[in-house]
């Protein structure tokens, strides 16, 4: 039992509004107004983020790269397609070298850890080291996305504001959620592909107390990326669509490929783990090694990829260079993020898809007898399909695949090869969504069960009891005052008054026995036990305390220490069982 000094803090000493009257509010499921001003200010801060992420990179390559352009690193002289990864991969491990392993930790795969196990608290050194080492990734030309940095960005963000001030934890896993979306969104100008994102990889969820925040965010994150940037989308497509309904049988078969693909990349980028124990250096330059060697032979493998993406779809690669560059996008990347390399996955597995789709799509004119679709048709369908096996998230890749070419002619085909590239990937090949197969690599499991979900989304001040009053075990006098008060629970104090020995209901003291000259000899000597718990904690962090040391009471302490309210375990079962 702790037997630290407590104050007391009374329901009838607290002001009905301000701060502290917010945080409450925040801890009940149904605090969908205040919510959603936190979806606001974290959709603006993510945004905020991401532009200078963005401008870190962004400003110094168009100023450097001969095309004028953050992606024309084929553009460099030859030599530079090597020396610039192994120079980026030494710059970045001697940056890493500043900080712990646990901080060295990075991307979406940290996001999804800080979520299961820390209730979304985002360390600031794991996110400073995140910034620089993502944009000294960009500028070097690894083979890497943005995105993966931006959530991570983002979600801290989110975090670091929560934090700030002193909010419940239940409404900081939210904040990390609408930073997620807020970050894809004005990476991608992507506003719905950023909400799917969030609920259904980061979050695990679907609930309207989610969705409204996390739209708000992605929505505000998206106005405050389109005024500086503009609104263009990310690829001016063609308005191509599938020529016949003979090409569908060839089109599933495909996605049986592109879901082997995802499968490759996977169990490729988590075999890189068995390397976690080298020095982070030794590890970079490995990484900057191997994506150099294979920029020198095809030097489109360097950077997010973007250009390389649409001229895949407008058909200006030749078959021979698709292959080669889908393999070597996917080896370089699942290498790098392998070792620990601070980059991102999404982009590349646009580039993978759509460099392997535009091949399969100049093999079906072979393969089918009469006219079939474009080589640039096959292209967007491979980048949902790809995204969708090696992520496992079917719905946020059709929508992303949909914001992304704005062609509303590749959504059915587009489902097609979405579904059977994620059932080939994950009960074919066995691959869960690579940032699963991450963490279980790691030795940690991030399927959260119902009860486990309902009991993070209320906060413990929630279900608290705070008519409560604190008593000397003498103190005759004040227990019927505070009875009068309308006070139900007394906090007892058999010596010293700073130190609470009881927590009793005033039936304890008074059904069938005579009140004598000490409290704790009227209510029967109880010997029910109790512990202290943050008024910040969930339900689920609650239950947990409870059921590791064995308490059936929590008193409920505010961010100054004074005691709030007190939580009865048997209650928190009871909204789990009722939810």
């Amino acid at each position: 039992m702790d037997n630290k000094k407590h104050t007391l803090k009374s329901r009838f000493k607290q002001a009905p509004f301000g701060v502290g009257h917010f945080r409450r509010r925040l801890a009940h499921n149904d605090a969908l107004l205040q919510n959603s001003l936190l979806g606001l200010i974290t959709g603006i801060a993510a945004a905020l983020v991401i532009i200078a992420f963005r401008s870190l990179f962004e400003i110094p390559l168009m100023h450097w790269l001969p095309g004028g352009t953050a992606e024309s690193f084929e553009s460099l002289n030859p030599i530079w397609y090597f020396l610039l990864p192994v120079i980026g991969g030494g710059l970045i491990g001697l940056w890493l070298m500043f900080f712990t392993p646990e901080n060295q930790k990075a991307g979406v795969t940290h996001v999804m850890d800080r979520m299961a196990y820390h209730q979304g608290k985002m360390p600031f050194k794991n996110a400073f080291a995140q910034f620089i080492g993502g944009a000294l990734g960009i500028l070097t030309g690894q083979s890497g996305g943005t995105e993966g940095p931006a959530v991570h960005l983002g979600a801290g963000a989110g975090s670091q504001i929560g934090r700030i001030f002193h909010l419940p934890n239940n409404s900081l896993r939210l904040m990390v959620g609408c930073g997620t979306a807020g970050a894809i969104a004005a990476s991608f100008n992507t506003p719905m592909a950023g909400v799917i994102f969030a609920m259904e990889v980061v979050m695990l969820e679907y609930s309207i107390i989610g969705f409204t925040p996390v739209i708000i965010a992605s929505v505000a994150a998206t106005l405050l990326h389109n005024t500086l940037y503009g609104a263009q989308m990310a690829f001016m497509t063609p308005e191509i669509s599938m020529v016949s309904t003979h090409e569908m049988p060839l089109i599933l078969v495909y996605g049986v490929i592109l879901g082997a693909m995802a499968a490759l990349f996977t169990k490729t980028l988590t075999s890189m783990q068995s390397f976690s124990a080298q020095p982070v250096l030794i590890r970079m330059l490995m990484a900057g090694t191997f994506t150099g060697a294979l920029a020198y032979f095809v030097p489109q493998v360097m950077g997010m990829g973007s250009d390389s993406i649409l001229m895949a779809i407008e058909g200006q690669y030749a078959l021979g260079l698709l292959i080669a560059l889908a393999l070597a996008k996917l080896f370089a990347t699942a290498i790098s993020v392998g070792l620990g390399m601070p980059i991102g996955v999404i982009g590349p597995t646009l580039l993978m898809g759509a460099c392997a789709g535009a091949a399969l799509g100049h093999i079906s004119s072979y393969v089918i007898d009469g006219p079939t679709s474009s080589a640039g048709f096959y292209a967007m369908l491979g980048m949902g399909a790809m995204m969708s096996a090696v992520l496992q998230a079917p719905l946020a890749a059709l929508i992303a695949l949909m914001e992304l070419t704005h062609n509303p002619n590749i959504i059915l085909p587009g489902m097609a090869t979405i579904v059977i590239a994620n059932i080939s990937c994950s009960y074919v090949f066995k691959q869960d969504s690579v940032f699963v197969e991450l963490l279980r690599k790691q030795g940690l499991n991030y399927r959260a069960n119902p009860i486990s979900q309902a009991l993070n989304h209320q906060g413990v001040t929630s279900l608290m009891h705070d008519d409560i009053s604190h008593h000397n075990d003498n103190d005759i006098t004040g227990y019927q005052s505070a009875i009068k008060q309308g006070c139900n629970w007394l906090l007892i104090s058999s010596q010293n008054h700073d130190k609470v020995d009881y927590v009793l209901h005033m039936r304890q003291v008074l059904v069938d026995k005579a009140l004598t000259t000490s409290l704790i000899e009227s209510a029967g000597y109880p010997t029910k036990t109790f512990g202290f718990c943050s008024s910040k904690s969930t339900l689920k962090e609650a239950w947990d305390l409870c059921k590791e040391c064995s308490y059936t009471q929590l008193l409920i302490t505010d961010i100054d220490g004074s005691i709030m309210g007190v939580l009865l375990e048997e209650e928190i079962l009871q909204y789990a069982q009722k939810d």
